[in-house]
């Protein structure tokens, strides 16, 4: 974890030269939106607090996809693209796989990872949440494995890692499920998923 303190002290040392205002936390007036919901910033050193994920929390409940998100790689071309999301609940995630793997870290809220099998079958249905919720609260998913949210939360705030750089031909979304862009038939189709109680799980499900 970074202090504000080793921020202050390092800027006298290798980072000697670079302004101090790029070594704080990130100024949201800085942030430029390149896409309803979708922001960057000019910060190479990204340091982010509470006050980014409000920013975040809002702007999720004004887009039209539900959701916002701060990319920390300073470009698409990026070799390493780290994002933190804020979700809305009525954010329809669409069944979709990549082929190359992607991290996942819940920051606040409560949602449902589900894991499909090639055929659209629902596999697994695991219950996630931050840290202290005594629930999973990150995972790794491998390449080419179908998977979505269902939010149960008013809004999910998570930080999302994989490699670059990003290609819209790398989201593969399911052909059995609704298109990302049927936001309305999609939210249909995952709240009739079930909820597989029947099935011997090692984690908790949402009742």
């Amino acid at each position: 974890m970074i202090r504000s303190d080793q921020v202050e002290a390092n800027s006298a040392g290798p980072t000697a030269g670079v302004g101090q205002d790029l070594l704080d936390v990130v100024d949201l007036s800085t942030l430029s939106e390149v896409a309803p919901g979708i922001f960057y910033t000019p910060h190479e050193f990204v340091l982010a607090d509470d006050a980014l994920i409000r920013f975040l929390k809002d702007k999720a409940r004004n887009t039209p996809a539900r959701r916002a998100r701060l990319c920390a790689h300073p470009a698409p071309e990026a070799d390493q693209h780290d994002m933190l999301i804020a979700s809305h609940r009525d954010t329809y995630v669409a069944p979709h796989r990549h082929p190359k793997s992607e991290s996942f870290l819940v920051i606040e809220g409560e949602a449902d990872l589900l894991l499909f099998e090639a055929d659209g079958r629902l596999a697994r249905r695991i219950t996630m949440g931050p840290a202290k919720s005594g629930l999973p609260m990150f995972y790794r998913m491998p390449a080419g494995r179908y998977h979505s949210l269902a939010i149960w939360s008013e809004v999910l705030v998570f930080v999302e890692s994989t490699r670059g750089p990003f290609s819209r031909q790398d989201m593969d979304e399911a052909p059995w499920a609704p298109l990302a862009t049927d936001a309305d038939m999609g939210r249909a189709y995952i709240a009739a998923l079930p909820l597989l109680e029947e099935a011997a799980k090692p984690y908790p499900t949402k009742e």
